[in-house]
């Protein structure tokens, strides 16, 4: 049996497991910050392996290797059972706290949480509201940490929520993602120097709506376009593919997938764009992407919707667009074309918006904060 040491707090971090895309990353960051002589963070996973799971094993952090989810197929009393089941496999090591990175509505974990004895804190960073489920998940919750605005005012300003939720947004690490000088990242994708180079980084999935954005690029003069990121919806990479064959645009847009040095093509490019739309109202958490390019000092424009308007304020750090409207967004990103000065201006107070609100060390405080009020230690 463990005992937990008595002037710590002991914390288990969850996913179901660390190669879930970004989330294990998003989750780590937030432990490695932490202060060990106040707090014992745990990695608790379902199924092992992947190089973030490495890396934690050679960092030295304790991995517990556990089912803590029943199966969404299964039916209520079957997902009590085992649920209580689930539990007895974390009761001897006392977590104070269970902090869950699981973006799902399940709420088995909360179950399994509760019965092991320990406070249950969910990260909300999707828009979704309408399943019951996520109703179920956050009344068993003890702390919900909500990714933007938008979560706390439209999901849990009533007075059974209230009090659960803690507005907590992303961080990232301002000093790996700063500008540089002009790198070689034009001459690999065979762009001219020359050229207005607009990127975005995201996954290739409708949601992020990279389609509008290819339709805004096609009519700004002298425009090239890179679309980086990973193919999440092979039907959705067709349509990408299809659309640039109709307005022909295959020497003027790269989609080359995941790129290895992120900093290096922002840099390299002269805006970054996150057209992400509202398909099912699920809209942006708190885009990570986003921040990486206003730390790296890009003037940056996004679509206005949940998340990315908490990050931007329209016309002071960068611009914003309806989502959808590809017009707009030629406008704007024509504005930004024809007054480099403008640009430099927006670029310039994003980068200082990052470095004196969203870096990792911010973030990882604003959890330490939550942990000790929760566990009654201020």
């Amino acid at each position: 049996m463990e005992a937990r040491k008595k002037d710590k707090i002991r914390i288990l971090f969850t996913l179901p497991n660390l190669t879930t895309a970004g989330s294990g990353r998003e989750m780590f960051n937030v432990v490695e910050q932490l202060d060990k002589s106040v707090f014992e963070p745990w990695i608790g996973i379902q199924k092992p392996g992947g190089s973030l799971y490495e890396e934690i094993e050679m960092k030295g952090y304790p991995i517990l290797v556990a089912p803590f989810l029943v199966s969404e197929s299964s039916g209520i009393k079957e997902k009590l059972v085992k649920a209580r089941q689930y539990a007895k496999a974390f009761i001897p090591y006392n977590f104070q706290v269970w902090q869950s990175f699981n973006w799902s509505s399940d709420f088995t974990e909360a179950l399994v949480a509760r019965w092991a004895g320990a406070r249950y804190v969910y990260v909300k960073k999707n828009m979704n509201w309408n399943r019951l489920a996520w109703k179920l998940k956050s009344l068993l919750s003890y702390a919900i940490v909500a990714r933007n605005s938008d979560l706390v005012r439209n999901y849990f300003s009533t007075w059974y929520f209230k009090g659960k939720a803690y507005l907590i947004t992303g961080g990232v690490a301002a000093e790996r993602f700063a500008p540089q000088a002009r790198n070689n990242v034009r001459q690999q994708f065979g762009i001219p120097e020359d050229a207005y180079l607009v990127c975005c980084v995201a996954q290739l999935v409708r949601i992020k709506d990279q389609l509008t954005l290819i339709r805004a690029v096609a009519e700004v003069p002298h425009a090239y376009l890179v679309l980086a990121g990973a193919t999440r919806d092979e039907a959705y990479l067709k349509e990408v593919n299809d659309l640039i064959a109709e307005l022909k645009m295959h020497n003027q847009v790269r989609v080359p997938g995941p790129v290895a040095d992120v900093n290096a093509l922002l840099n390299a490019s002269d805006i970054f764009v996150l057209p992400t739309g509202t398909l099912l109202g699920h809209e942006e958490g708190c885009p990570v992407a986003l921040l990486e390019a206003m730390a790296a000092g890009v003037p940056c424009i996004a679509s206005n919707v949940a998340g990315s308007r908490d990050l931007i304020n329209d016309d002071t750090t960068g611009l914003l667009f309806d989502p959808g409207n590809h017009q707009q967004l030629v406008h704007q990103i024509k504005r930004y074309k024809a007054d480099p000065v403008f640009a430099r201006q927006m670029a310039v107070r994003a980068r200082e918006q990052v470095k004196a609100k969203h870096t990792l060390q911010k973030e990882g405080e604003a959890f330490a904060n939550m942990y000790l009020n929760i566990v009654g230690r201020r």
